[in-house]
């Protein structure tokens, strides 16, 4: 026999369930509640699943990134260009962004020089290019909602992609830059206001 457990519900909450029960399907008001458990049980679960889902395609991402010590990651697309964002740890320093500017598509930019400036209420935060190459595209999304670099830096919120000049170069480029353990370790030893620049 199943063990029943006495809960306490908010009086205007038990209130909205009787009379959701009277002009509904339920025979009762122990039927509205366990079928309401169950179906918040079912959503939790795809929520877990998707979160799942989401931290096993960052893995993947993260296997990828490369780190400047200006905290840019860089990654290889499959197309040969090198999508450049603001890393996690800078983003989470720079609390709610509110804009940022990017040099135009067909820009060309050099390694460890600026290509852009994010805002925040209180600061800007210059964006030196990891390779040298040109602008081949700019997220739009990130444009329209800074923010979205405070949210998902490494997904939906990268900045631009940039096509590099030449192979040679760009191995050479790449390998100046740091695995995300190896950068994870060097920004761990870093104060706030060098991060900002201050």
């Amino acid at each position: 026999m199943p063990k029943w457990r006495t809960i306490r519900l908010k009086p205007e909450l038990v209130e909205i369930a009787k009379k959701t029960v009277e002009t509904s399907r339920y025979r009762s008001l122990s039927e509205f509640v366990s079928e309401a458990i169950r179906l918040r049980l079912d959503e939790l679960k795809q929520s877990h699943e998707k979160i799942a889902v989401k931290q096993a395609e960052y893995h993947v991402i993260h296997e990828r990134l490369l780190h400047s010590s200006n905290h840019i990651w860089a990654m290889v697309t499959p197309e040969g260009s090198v999508r450049v964002g603001l890393s996690d740890y800078a983003q989470r320093h720079l609390e709610g962004i509110v804009g940022v500017q990017i040099d135009p598509v067909g820009f060309e930019v050099k390694k460890g020089e600026p290509f852009g400036v994010v805002k925040t209420w209180m600061f800007k935060f210059d964006l030196y290019s990891p390779i040298s190459g040109k602008i081949i595209k700019i997220n739009k999304a990130i444009q329209d909602k800074p923010s979205l670099i405070n949210e998902d830096p490494y997904g939906i919120a990268w900045i631009s992609e940039i096509k590099p000049n030449n192979l040679v170069t760009l191995e050479e480029e790449l390998r100046s830059l740091m695995r995300l353990h190896q950068y994870k370790t060097w920004a761990s030893k870093l104060s706030r206001s060098r991060i900002l620049g201050m």
